[in-house]
């Protein structure tokens, strides 16, 4: 059983080329494993896929779910606070850390909200704008999460399906409910960017049941504690001390290059990535090398494509394999 990395955001598109960051450790993983190469898919995607599920499942309600609140049958999006711009005639969508609200603005928005839209269902709104909503009715819908929608287009990305216009209807009507809120108008006063959308994504219910042959998962994600829990795997926070968990059979997720990949900031993605070398790879590598892990598995992924590399520790003698940096794309 490998030890798995899971690194979304580590591909820099190629439309945007840089120069390749420095991760020794990395980029002797990429050299010497095995490596195989998929279409790209969102980083919810991704993980869901992990557990055995594909881009139907309720990824709302398993976020619900990861936040530590009960499980219940009821039908569930995830609701996030964002702020739509236009960018070069195009509406864009963000939620850098800016546009997230406090508790007291959360609250605000919130109860505006559950009051307009009593007949649709309840918003649950928390601090940073990571919310959901438990719905009066089952939809059916295609949405798109925010791992393929913020720092993008949003046209290619709005809800599909036999409901996608039901739900759309709600994005405009929150749209306008949200324009001219306090909550707004005192953000704008103070120069802080306005929350003036909800993005609402994972349409489904409980219960599911998810599958996954690791034996312990680390992630400071509520989605992914939530597929854990459904599939009876323990989960907890990322440790202080990365050796905790870079174990035999592990899975640790590492999302710290995901917002700068989204939002093509190359200054902070290159930093994360040499972090993540440094704190993470670099140390799992090391175990690799002691024969405390008889293989590491890191996936990689992107716009273009997702990536995985499994290198047993046999594989660390083929010297002739030399490292292979960090490139953008497949």
């Amino acid at each position: 059983m490998s030890l798995h990395l899971v690194l979304p955001g580590l591909l820099w598109p190629s439309t945007s080329p840089l120069p390749p960051p420095r991760t020794p450790a990395l980029s002797l993983l990429l050299g010497r494993g095995r490596r195989t190469s998929r279409a790209a898919r969102a980083p919810e995607h991704l993980l869901a896929e992990l557990f055995g599920l594909d881009e139907r499942a309720p990824l709302g309600a398993l976020r619900w779910a990861g936040t530590g609140e009960p499980a219940d049958t009821r039908c569930w999006l995830a609701a996030d606070a964002t702020h739509l711009r236009f960018a070069r005639d195009a509406l864009m969508l963000t939620d850098r850390p800016d546009v997230a609200p406090d508790a007291q603005e959360a609250a605000a928005l919130a109860a505006s909200w559950n009051a307009h839209f009593a007949n649709v269902g309840w918003l649950h709104l928390p601090s940073g704008g990571h919310g959901h909503l438990s719905l009066l009715e089952p939809l059916d819908v295609d949405t798109v999460p925010p791992g393929a929608a913020l720092g993008r287009k949003i046209d290619a990305s709005m809800p599909a399906g036999r409901d996608g216009a039901k739900l759309r209807q709600w994005m405009n009507e929150t749209q306008m409910l949200f324009h001219a809120h306090p909550v707004n108008v005192a953000r704008e006063e103070a120069g802080r960017p306005v929350i003036n959308s909800l993005w609402f994504w994972g349409a489904g219910s409980l219960p599911v049941r998810a599958d996954i042959p690791c034996m312990q998962l680390w992630a400071d994600d509520p989605l992914a504690h939530g597929l854990a829990h459904a599939a009876g795997v323990r989960a907890a926070p990322l440790p202080d001390k990365t050796g905790v968990a870079l174990q035999e059979g592990n899975l640790v997720l590492l999302q710290d290059a995901l917002a700068p990949a989204l939002y093509l900031d190359a200054v902070a993605w290159t930093q994360a990535v040499e972090a993540l070398d440094r704190d993470w790879i670099a140390p799992a590598l090391d175990a690799l090398r002691r024969g405390d892990v008889q293989s590491v598995t890191v996936r990689l992924s992107g716009d273009e494509a997702a990536v995985a590399v499994t290198t047993e520790r046999r594989d660390l003698w083929k010297f002739w394999r030399r490292p292979h940096p960090l490139t953008p794309g497949p």
